[in-house]
């Protein structure tokens, strides 16, 4: 496809060009934001990559712009996109639609803001990624979404976070005075888990005693998180922060962390999960979630993540289901779902989700049983343990519940 060579003067908000992407490729993209390049008369853009996921969108210069994107030529790169997919299966297909469709939700929480200087955010464009990276402990890492600092830190290319209490500034000096001067050395709130096994605790924080540290969390989270995340009504949570640690280093280092509710009307035992990028892969994620089950657990709860969960986070819960179910049934050949349910903590909504995923779900008349073969979950659990997959040891939680939960409804699972 030829591409229209001629840039206007003045690219505004709202007009659409081809941009050539990181990779070289050149993709149809929604101007959303302009702004000056410091100490220059030149102009960079925001962009929206059309079909894209939103962690996508980025700032780019003028020369990446490869010319208007007519509505023509618009729907010619939309059906190569389709084309595209025809290879894949259907189930990659499927979640490649659920991903485009992602783009159009307003995943905007202003509503959900305590206290907020209406005057200082008029100008607050929502979908604009300001802050490009962050240094925190000894990474500085790239951004994928917004998230609303105040405007003098909000508009900063580089923001500096300290590890331990969360403060952000914006200067290198005066990170490095905060670094020597911060009191923290670890996560404040009460430690309910510490494995030297692996090197890592977990400290629960309340949100109405340690506000102004949990809001910076949130702030933080928010950064890499596209949805759920409420930045400043943290009184109702309590959020359970994964930091890392070694024998010959006291400091320890923040991976991440689960946020939920005190109080969940819906049975919900997480809200929001965080592992930065640099220590995902490496199995913090499914700790995490193994942890909250865990905690469901010790409440005589059954429950699972707050709704909408996003693409990343389904598949990290899609593995940590499996693994937590075929463990079961490979001890207990025969068993019903609610049974199975309760051992685990997990719902049985979620439960026939993971276990019709692999096949194991059969019709037969007027019921639907699930048939699994010990061959197969063998199967399954050696694909599971061949990767990256920490487990909690329950034994070193030291925590007590606060409420009780509600038992599942039945249906019967069969082996053979």
């Amino acid at each position: 496809m030829e591409l229209d060579s001629n840039i206007p003067n003045s690219p505004k908000p709202g007009d659409t060009f081809f941009v050539r992407m990181n990779n070289g490729s050149i993709h149809a993209a929604e101007i959303l934001e302009t702004r000056a390049v410091d100490g220059t008369d030149q102009q960079e853009y925001f962009v929206h990559y059309l079909n894209f996921d939103h962690r996508n969108d980025q700032w780019i210069s003028e020369n990446r712009l490869s010319g208007n994107a007519s509505h023509e030529q618009m729907e010619i790169t939309n059906e190569q996109l389709n084309d595209s997919t025809n290879s894949l299966t259907s189930r990659k297909r499927a979640r490649l639609k659920r991903r485009l469709n992602d783009d159009s939700i307003d995943f905007s929480h202003e509503s959900s803001f305590e206290t907020v200087d209406q005057n200082t955010r008029k100008d607050y464009k929502p979908n604009v990624k300001y802050i490009e990276k962050i240094w925190i402990g000894q990474y500085e890492i790239d951004c994928w979404y917004h998230s609303p600092f105040p405007d003098e830190y909000g508009k900063q290319r580089l923001l500096y976070i300290c590890e331990h209490c969360m403060k952000y500034m914006r200067l290198k000096t005066t990170y490095c005075r905060h670094l020597a001067e911060c009191p923290l050395r670890r996560a404040p709130g009460i430690e309910i888990y510490r494995d030297s096994k692996i090197g890592c605790a977990i400290y629960e924080i309340d949100g109405a005693q340690n506000k102004l540290y949990c809001q910076n969390l949130c702030l933080l989270a928010r950064l890499f998180l596209e949805s759920k995340v409420i930045c400043f009504n943290v009184s109702e949570f309590l959020f359970y922060v994964l930091m890392e640690y070694n024998d010959n280093n006291q400091t320890e280092r923040f991976i991440g962390y689960f946020s939920k509710e005190k109080d969940s009307a819906f049975g919900y035992n997480l809200s929001c999960l965080l592992c930065l990028p640099p220590y995902q892969r490496k199995g913090y994620g499914k700790l995490l979630i193994q942890f909250s089950y865990e905690l469901s657990k010790l409440e005589n709860a059954v429950g699972g993540p707050e709704k909408p969960v996003s693409d990343l986070g389904h598949k990290a819960y899609l593995s940590y289901w499996t693994w937590a179910l075929l463990n079961v049934l490979k001890e207990k050949p025969e068993i019903e779902v609610d049974e199975l349910s309760a051992i685990t903590s997990i719902s049985t909504e979620n439960c026939m989700e993971t276990l019709s995923s692999y096949g194991f779900i059969k019709y037969w008349r007027q019921g639907q049983f699930v048939c699994a073969s010990r061959k197969c979950i063998e199967a399954r659990l050696q694909e599971l343990h061949a990767k990256k997959f920490l487990i909690v040891n329950s034994q070193l939680i030291n925590w007590q519940p606060r409420v009780k939960g509600k038992a599942g409804r039945q249906n019967k699972i069969f082996t053979f």
